[in-house]
């Protein structure tokens, strides 16, 4: 089965890269001079996905306008209230409305090499009748060596101990915003559900992570010869 419809979350506000982000949204500052937001662009096209959707909320004409002059086919949701993780995606269940579909942290600086895991979660999720699969790297691989651990596999159901770090993409089932409200919630809660049902997995992505986490973590990620 082919994934066909993804969001990029786009709408936080950057606290931990202040003061750069009082000027610029974080999905706009770049890595190797390339904006983190074409990180996840790209690797979205390499996954064949061509329906991709992006939330904006801080500094959101700032990335619309980048969004309507760089990729016009992108659809742009605006938040008036910050929605969170979770309300972001049911805001944009309309168009979210495929079985099933991809979610993109904006953070992270995705690579080519993520696409074999990538594939091999999103494969395993849909075989195996999972309604979620999040892809998890390991901590001794992650560039910033305090991010902590989210999650751990057993058996290949994701489990709550914390052994692996969430890389910022997953796979989920449009069946699980349903009857769901645009109220503002995070994502884990239903990760969380899905964990006591036993019905969401997980893959481990065994290259290095490279995620911007802070300030001090982008300084030294910003000029870092990461090459997509």
């Amino acid at each position: 089965m082919e994934i066909n419809k993804a969001i990029i979350l786009c709408a936080g506000f950057g606290k931990r890269v202040l003061p750069l982000t009082n000027t610029t949204p974080k999905p706009l500052l770049t890595i190797n001079n390339i904006p983190l937001i074409e990180y996840s662009i790209k690797i979205l096209k390499e996954l064949g996905v061509n329906e991709i959707a992006v939330n904006v909320h801080h500094l959101k004409q700032k990335i619309s306008s980048y969004i309507n002059k760089n990729h016009p086919d992108i659809k742009v949701f605006e938040e008036e209230v910050i929605l969170d993780t979770g309300g972001a995606l049911v805001n944009a269940k309309h168009f979210l409305s495929d079985d099933y579909f991809l979610v993109l942290n904006s953070d992270t600086v995705w690579q080519k090499n993520y696409i074999l895991d990538m594939k091999i979660l999103i494969k395993k999720t849909i075989q195996k009748n999972f309604l979620a699969g999040l892809l998890l790297a390991r901590k001794g691989k992650s560039f910033d060596p305090n991010l902590n651990a989210d999650f751990s596999i057993e058996n290949d159901f994701l489990t709550n101990k914390k052994n692996y770090i969430y890389t910022g993409f997953q796979i989920l089932n449009s069946s699980l915003l349903k009857n769901k409200e645009v109220t503002p919630f995070s994502v884990k809660e239903i990760w969380d559900h899905l964990v006591e049902k036993k019905q969401i997995t997980g893959e481990v992505f065994e290259q290095t992570f490279y995620h911007t986490t802070d300030l001090e973590i982008y300084n030294k990620l910003k000029n870092k010869d990461i090459i997509f």
